[in-house]
């Protein structure tokens, strides 16, 4: 299991420190799998890349073992997103240019780094993040803001023309609904930037305080998920 930690810098200041950045990460006080308390231990390393687009990286991520139940899990940095190799600051990039600004295909590829990633595996990460922000995790959304402001206006400006162009509709619903998503995350951490003065995320690094907060919701903190994969939730959570 992945369990996300924030890193201050950037994945170039992580991949070159030295003493290697991972070992100062907390290890966390209860097993997310047993729940049991203070039976979390390191347990060694793993290498893995960190692509920004421009500059592929290696990086070491650590991985702790539960004394308890004896499952282990990893505490990645959290300029990466689970099981993509592209820094999440690039997926960020390519989800607010379709969804949001409603650029199409050509003209989004012409405004990501060069070499960067095809077009295939763009469109792959907007079908994966459709479905996992749009089908698995919007309506959850919405109950938490709910419960944090129940006299809260939530945003309902209908779906934005630009979808139109989505022949497909379970496809179009689905993206409708992720854009949704994204509306309504904007409100979500203007919320808890209220209640927490010292939120320390940037409006542009906004997936990136949404996986810390899935995962203080225990939810897996994941907003891609491949619809093809037997491994993904068919499910609402």
């Amino acid at each position: 299991m992945v369990i996300v930690q924030h890193f201050p810098g950037s994945v170039k200041q992580y991949a070159e420190a030295v003493p290697f950045p991972g070992h100062s990460f907390a290890i966390p006080d209860i097993c997310p799998d047993c729940q049991a308390s203070g039976c979390l231990i390191r347990w060694g390393t793993y290498e893995r890349s960190a692509r920004t687009g421009v500059v592929d990286y290696r990086i070491l991520v650590q991985r702790i073992r539960c004394k308890a139940c004896g499952r282990t899990h990893s505490l990645l940095p959290d300029f990466l997103h689970p099981h993509r190799h592209y820094v999440i600051r690039l997926l960020q990039h390519v989800v607010s240019l379709y969804l949001i600004a409603g650029l199409g295909w050509e003209r989004l590829m012409n405004r990501l780094p060069h070499p960067g990633p095809d077009v295939s595996t763009v469109r792959e990460w907007v079908a994966s993040f459709a479905y996992g922000a749009g089908h698995l995790l919007l309506d959850f959304l919405i109950h938490r803001l709910l419960a944090l402001d129940p006299l809260i206006e939530l945003p309902n400006t209908g779906a934005p023309s630009h979808l139109d162009r989505v022949p497909d509709p379970p496809r179009r619903s689905r993206l409708e609904r992720a854009y949704h998503f994204c509306l309504l995350a904007e409100h979500l951490y203007a919320q808890l930037k209220t209640r927490t003065p010292r939120l320390h995320f940037e409006a542009d690094q906004l997936l990136p305080f949404l996986l810390h907060w899935l995962q203080s919701q225990a939810l897996p903190p994941r907003l891609f998920w491949n619809p093809t994969l037997p491994t993904t939730p068919t499910t609402a959570f």
